[in-house]
């Protein structure tokens, strides 16, 4: 947890996480929702967390634009690249679906809360010939809402641990033990994916054409 720093150099360095988040695919090493979560914890009102709502809001601009041009410019060659290849396929599919166009412009700024996934969505966007327009305004909606909505969180949970230093040590250790759980689950889940895949996969082979021998 931050003590209360100045607004104005949180604000700078939220907007340029954020912004590297869709550019640079940076969201794995450096997540953005925590990111967002850290920095409220360091505001003490709603006028800071106004000051940083409109910081990170242009951070989302800057990276969602940035995003619709790499895929733009460079299309799928992004997601078949060793970053997008670190990102995973099940991430970049979830994405697709958002970028189809499947659920409209609510489903865009939704995507914002969807880890991961809300830094491959404008480069798909891009990619799969959406306008630029239609994109960036439902991106800069759904991009202001999860920046307050976190920076809200973060700065109320500042506040309580600091009204409450003694709970620090205990809230942390539960806080690493639910984070190491949510590991095992999620990898876990990833090698059951895979194997059912891997399954799937040679009982097609063994399906002959018409006419073909068993």
């Amino acid at each position: 947890m931050l003590g209360q720093l100045d607004p104005y150099l949180v604000g700078a360095v939220l907007m340029a996480v954020l912004a590297l988040d869709n550019t640079l695919l940076t969201g794995l090493v450096v997540p953005a929702d925590a990111s967002i979560i850290l920095a409220g914890t360091a505001l003490g009102g709603p006028g800071e967390i106004a000051l940083v709502t409109a910081a990170g809001a242009f951070g989302c601009y800057l990276g969602a634009s940035g995003g619709w041009l790499l895929g733009r410019r460079y299309g799928m060659r992004v997601r078949h690249s060793r970053a997008g290849r670190w990102m995973g396929e099940h991430r970049w599919a979830r994405a697709e679906r958002i970028a189809n166009g499947s659920g409209g412009g609510p489903a865009l700024a939704a995507a914002y809360f969807l880890p991961v996934v809300n830094a491959l969505t404008p480069i798909l966007a891009g990619a799969l010939g959406m306008p630029y327009r239609y994109f960036i305004r439902w991106a800069l909606a759904g991009g202001t809402v999860w920046v307050a909505t976190y920076l809200t969180l973060g700065s109320l949970a500042g506040e309580f641990m600091r009204e409450n230093e003694h709970l620090t040590v205990p809230l942390a250790a539960c806080a690493a033990l639910l984070a190491a759980g949510l590991a095992v689950i999620s990898r876990r889940t990833r090698a059951a994916r895979t194997a059912g895949a891997a399954e799937t996969a040679p009982a097609e082979t063994g399906v002959s054409g018409p006419g073909g021998s068993p």
